[in-house]
């Protein structure tokens, strides 16, 4: 259900910004599409009887960015990120052990807003959505959560249509009670339950192009 709701949300959103952007005069700015690649870290959840921890690892996405303003954009974002998931159980005397691969996959939408000045073009973003958790093993069922980013970056104009892009990214996603995380044994499913966010971050390079 949660996932049928962002869909319909973003699906709106998307034709509102782009209504919007009919307003907006083309030789100022058009619509940007970014490739993107770069490295995810961070994503540590301490519970009652051990913690879950994702490794660091490469990531991927696409940006999308469609403009409503003189500086300003509507920002629909997904990125990838596939790594491992590490669990250590508390005063066990056991080192902490991979259970499973797992993807972890970003849904987002929010504003852009960019400095209007010849040159390099620094920006700040703010998105919501969701996140998307999941084991690459069919034993698992995937866990979907809100979450939230916060970013900065600068985008570096090559021609009047093509450019790089780069950001740094706070990410938050939040867990509610009840949430698990599939290690498979009782004190890790039990460890992670109660809301809290996992905080990560990325950094990204890409190529801008603008249509």
């Amino acid at each position: 259900m949660l996932k049928g709701r962002i869909t319909t949300a973003v699906v709106i959103a998307v034709v509102l910004a782009v209504s919007l952007a009919g307003s907006v005069s083309a030789q100022d700015h058009g619509i940007m599409i970014t490739a993107l690649g770069g490295y995810q870290w961070g994503g540590t959840l301490k519970g009652y009887y051990g913690e879950a921890k994702l490794n660091d690892a490469g990531n991927w996405g696409i940006a999308l960015d469609i403009p409503v303003g003189y500086d300003t954009y509507v920002e629909l974002i997904y990125s990838r990120q596939v790594t491992d998931l590490i669990y250590r159980e508390y005063n066990s005397g056991t080192p902490a052990e991979e259970q499973f691969d797992i993807a972890v996959e970003y849904y987002h939408i929010g504003g852009l807003y960019m400095a209007h000045n010849d040159g390099p073009k620094p920006f700040g973003t703010m998105t919501l959505g969701a996140t998307r958790f999941a084991p690459q093993e069919s034993i698992y069922s995937s866990e979907w959560v809100f979450s939230a980013a916060l970013g900065i970056g600068i985008i570096v104009p090559i021609s009047e249509r093509i450019g790089l892009r780069t950001h740094a990214r706070l990410l938050l996603p939040f867990t509610y009670s009840g949430g698990g995380m599939w290690c498979g044994g009782g004190g890790c499913s039990m460890g992670i339950y109660g809301g809290s966010a996992i905080a990560q971050g990325d950094i990204a390079l890409g190529l801008v192009i603008r249509i």
